[in-house]
């Protein structure tokens, strides 16, 4: 294989020989440049004066005095030009937020103009003759108006006036908007690039000289000219200056229908600039090429087969040379690749690392959605989920005692939205202060990232490509901050969309060795490069070629008549960047996304397809097998009642522990369940992971009604604890401050919250449920009313010693519970339990209630029983009778437990009851002896399903972890 570049080379010496230094050698890129001299090196062999290097804009640049104005300046001198036009013509002046849009599309239509030497006020003027002509003779036929009814017709209707009158007055103002723009640039010393190339080609450049120092101007791998371009190349081609290379095959040459060839047969035939390297070859007809094509089942999939394509390719010469590539057709898989090349192989970033892919550009987005929210709201909050990222981000040191402090006020007040006052009140760090001015919140934003930079070089944990990144976050934000000074006032968030956008298009160049290691780029960066192992990834159809294009505000229609570019145009530039590659390459892998989903067709590049169909290339066929792995079942986790879990369990038994734990009713259940599950909460003490939701929760409910139920009775009772009909309807006058104060506490700690601020969309539906939850458990009360209230929720005075034997001997147990309610109805004393979930009132028998195994365990009942026992026993009274009111059955079932035999219920009362909590103690007895059994472990019986799904040797590995003062004895 001779590379492009080399045969180039070889002819400038064989008609110059060394003497180079007058010549001046013109690339469409820069990457080419180090690859021509290392390639004169090589050939000449000794120092001589180096030809001179440049860029097509390089080159262009260099022919003015004025400087080139960046894109922020020219918008907004676009900007100033617009209103001062339309405070002259009496029209309406705009904000920058609002033109800020519409200036992208101006500059780039501006731009293409400029390229194709097309006279602006031609334009615009034959757009604005057209359309009025279009608007006020409505009654032309489609076929009359066919041009340019194929730009309007994609308005609707009912817009298209409205949209007509808006485009009208656009391009009546753009003719003089594109004169005074450069005008005002012009008085500036400023100008844009596509303006030089205009002058340059009209020969009013500033530096006239600088081109007539240079004996020869070399071009070197152009494909597709502009009419800027193509009237300089034919001017300097007949005063013999100019030599042109164009690296192309006869394949696609030759044949017209080629779009691959498009522009080179444009620049050979209709422009008549001359090849200079002569007639070309034919390389895809004379090479015998194999191509694999690999498929893969989704798209982060390509890149991963880079790990198996690369491996041990270490030292060998192709790689040391830098004669391997690997290629995105889709850039955004840079990421994805350079994870997933093996680190033992070098690799050179050649295409700019995306700022928006980068940690520093993480913290710049947070920081920016952050100061979004605050504009939003009428208080300044944070969500809890962006402090959460910014306390675990990389780039950000944040002292663990901070950490802690911050996760305690969040979780303590089940904050998802967390005061900025409370958030400042904890931590120092002006990252949260909120920013009411736009100018200053990009110099804000600079402080942060300076200080980050700051640390990261103190801690010598800066490394190049993060000091790449930093130094073009910087160069962006120094340049909006100065743009922006000529503006009086700046919109936050305006400011803030402008920071993103700035920030999200831009790459910092990582350069390494470009003749060394795999080259990693895009398609664009290949122009005039050759390698000898290609791997292109992504070559899908739909992204290569990409089906898109520009915003603009001249119709297809019109760009054609005038030669301006179209799609097409965009289809033959990719083709020939593909099929260029093709030509002298020895090992070529291409791979694609297989998987259809919304973003992917799953069809591979009809650039492709075209191949397979005309070439002689083979064509190996491959489609990626991912290996399914199961992971093997670990065994059942076991815990023997032994040294450190058996000192635990003895204070639950031992008449001087102090203090002595007891079980409560939601223990004892979760022992039924799961002896394992028991152990870890109970014993090993391991802490469930302190998580928010922001989705409705069921047991969230439970707590907010629990306290509604409790407020509501509480007021009642101290007037009196009898309660009735009447007392209970006025009382529902507060049910709805008591729901906003429930709610209130629950979501932020502090029941008088919603008397400042609005609850959310999320708070708003559990306000509702919890007070309809609430509605159904008082109108049930009303119902039934009188009665008494005797206790409400009461946690500290229902403690029993309950008695079991251990180990031979008579031990003692500490029970406890926390009771909703006890009231007294007809001289009968209730225990009531409230429960807003899937709870049931029916029942089996006593066996199979204590049995989680068999699929008819009764949480809520024994539970209801627990309390129902605990309760008798302490206060010696008989008959008490448990009562469980259902939210979503307490309707159609009422409040007793109940069992069917022979298609008859049995509610669980009178003398059924008192027989039942006898069973209930016996069984109540053995499970707690089976607790503190030593010959029985704690483990989990597979075939109990759980309302929750644990990992329990995870769960049991992570208490290992938790900073517990028991946590080496486990």
């Amino acid at each position: 294989m001779i590379p492009f570049l080399k045969e180039v080379t070889n002819d400038l010496i064989a008609r110059y020989g060394s003497d180079l230094k007058d010549i001046a050698i013109i690339f469409n890129n820069k990457r080419p440049e180090v690859y021509m001299k290392k390639y004169l090196a090589e050939r000449i062999g000794k120092p001589i004066w180096s030809p001179s290097f440049f860029t097509i804009q390089q080159f262009f640049k260099h022919a003015f005095l004025e400087q080139e104005a960046d894109k922020l300046t020219q918008i907004l001198t676009l900007y100033q030009g617009y209103n001062a036009i339309q405070e002259q013509s009496g029209g309406q002046t705009i904000s920058i937020e609002r033109f800020y849009p519409m200036a992208e599309t101006i500059l780039s239509d501006f731009a293409q103009l400029d390229y194709d030497l097309v006279d602006p006020t031609d334009i615009y003027t034959e757009l604005y003759d057209i359309a009025l002509i279009e608007k006020q003779f409505p009654h032309f036929s489609e076929e009359q108006l066919v041009f340019i009814s194929q730009f309007w017709s994609t308005f609707s209707g009912e817009k298209q006036s409205y949209i007509q009158d808006r485009f009208i007055e656009l391009w009546k103002t753009l003719p003089i908007l594109y004169t005074d723009f450069h005008q005002m640039l012009k008085a500036r010393g400023l100008a844009t690039t596509p303006q030089f190339y205009r002058s340059f080609a009209k020969g009013q450049e500033s530096n006239p000289s600088y081109v007539k120092q240079f004996k020869q101007l070399v071009f070197v791998g152009f494909n597709a000219l502009n009419k800027a371009e193509v009237t300089l190349f034919k001017k300097w081609q007949k005063e013999e200056l100019a030599l042109f290379y164009f690296d192309v095959d006869r394949y696609y040459l030759d044949d017209v229908h080629q779009e691959t060839g498009h522009f080179i047969r444009k620049n050979l035939t209709i422009h008549e600039l001359k090849n200079a390297l002569g007639s070309p070859f034919n390389q895809f007809e004379t090479r015998k090429q194999t191509v694999k094509i690999v498929q893969t089942k989704s798209y982060t999939a390509q890149a991963k087969l880079l790990d198996s394509f690369l491996a041990g390719k270490k030292n060998t010469s192709d790689v040391n040379q830098g004669l391997t590539a690997v290629l995105l057709a889709d850039e955004r898989l840079l990421i994805p690749a350079l994870q997933s090349i093996p680190a033992t192989v070098e690799t050179n970033i050649s295409m700019g690392f995306p700022i928006s892919q980068s940690p520093i550009y993480g913290i710049v987005d947070l920081w920016l959605r952050i100061q979004e929210q605050y504009v939003l709201q009428k208080r300044a909050f944070v969500y809890y989920k962006d402090i959460e990222i910014f306390l675990s981000h990389p780039l950000i040191d944040t002292p663990r005692s901070v950490k802690e402090q911050i996760q305690q006020l969040i979780y303590t007040n089940h904050y998802i939205n967390v005061p900025l006052i409370e958030l400042q009140a904890v931590t120092q760090a002006s990252f949260f202060d909120k920013q009411t001015n736009g100018k200053e919140l990009i110099r804000h934003l600079q402080e942060i990232i300076r200080e980050i930079f700051q640390i990261r070089k103190e801690e010598a944990l800066l490394t190049y490509p993060d000091a790449a990144i930093f130094t073009e976050v910087f160069r962006v934000l120094n340049q909006l901050y100065d743009a922006l000074n000529t503006l009086q006032s700046l919109r936050v968030n305006f400011t803030i969309s402008l920071i993103r956008k700035s920030l999200q298009g831009i790459t910092a160049a990582i350069e390494g060795d470009p003749l060394s290691g795999i080259q990693i780029m895009g398609l664009l960066e290949t122009r005039n490069l050759d390698f000898k192992e290609l791997y292109i990834l992504g070559v899908n159809e739909g992204i290569l070629p990409k089906t898109s294009s520009s915003a603009t505000f001249i119709p297809d229609s019109i760009r054609r008549a005038h030669g301006l570019p179209v799609l097409e145009n965009q289809e033959a530039l990719s083709a020939y960047l593909f099929y260029r590659l093709m030509q002298r390459a020895d090992q070529i892998t291409l791979v694609y996304n297989g998987h259809i989903d919304e973003n992917s067709t799953g069809e591979i590049s009809r650039f492709v397809k075209q191949l397979q169909f005309e070439s002689d290339f083979t064509f190996i066929q491959l489609k990626q097998q991912q290996t399914i792995k199961t992971n093997e079942v670990p065994p059942a986790l076991e815990i023997s009642k032994s040294n450190a879990v058996w000192n635990t369990l003895e204070r639950y038994f031992k008449p001087n522990a102090d203090p002595k734990p007891g079980i409560s009713a939601t223990a004892f259940t979760t022992f039924l369940q799961s002896p394992l599950l028991f152990f870890l909460k109970y014993i090993a003490k391991v802490k469930e992971p302190q998580l928010l939701s922001e989705d409705f929760e069921a047991n969230r409910v439970g707590s907010i009604i629990h306290e509604i139920m409790q407020w509501f009775y509480e007021e009642l009772k101290q007037t009196s604890p009898y309660i009735t009909a009447q007392r209970i309807k006025d009382q529902l006058a507060r049910l709805e401050h008591l729901c906003l104060r429930a709610t209130a506490k629950d979501f932020y700690g502090n029941p008088s919250y919603f008397e400042t601020n609005t609850p959310s969309s999320m708070e708003k539906i559990v306000l509702e449920i919890a007070r309809e939850y609430a509605q159904i458990f008082i109108y049930h009360d009303l119902n039934i009313a009188p009665f008494t209230i005797i206790e409400l929720e009461n946690k500290k005075d229902y403690v029993i010693d309950f008695p079991i034997i251990i180990n031979g001997e008579e031990s003692f147990v500490k029970l406890y519970g926390i009771i909703d309610r006890v009231d007294e109805k007809d001289g009968k004393v209730r225990i009531v339990d409230y429960k807003t979930g899937n709870d049931a009132l029916d029942y089996t028998d006593i066996d199979s209630l204590f049995d989680a195994s068999t699929g008819k365990f009764n949480k809520a009942l024994l539970q209801t029983l627990f309390y129902t026992y605990i309760y008798e026993k302490k206060t010696g009274k008989r008959e008490v009778e448990p009562n469980l009111y259902v939210a979503r059955k307490l309707r159609q079932e009422g409040s007793l437990f109940y069992t069917k035999t022979r298609g008859s219920k049995f509610t669980l009362t009178g003398p059924g009851l008192d027989s039942f909590k006898e069973a209930f103690e016996f069984r109540l007895k053995q499970a707690l002896e089976d607790l503190f059994d030593k010959k029985i472990p704690f483990k989990h019986d597979a075939n109990i399903d759980l309302p929750y799904n644990d990992n329990y040797q995870e769960f049991f590995q992570s208490g290992l972890n938790q900073d517990t003062e028991n946590e080496s004895e486990y």
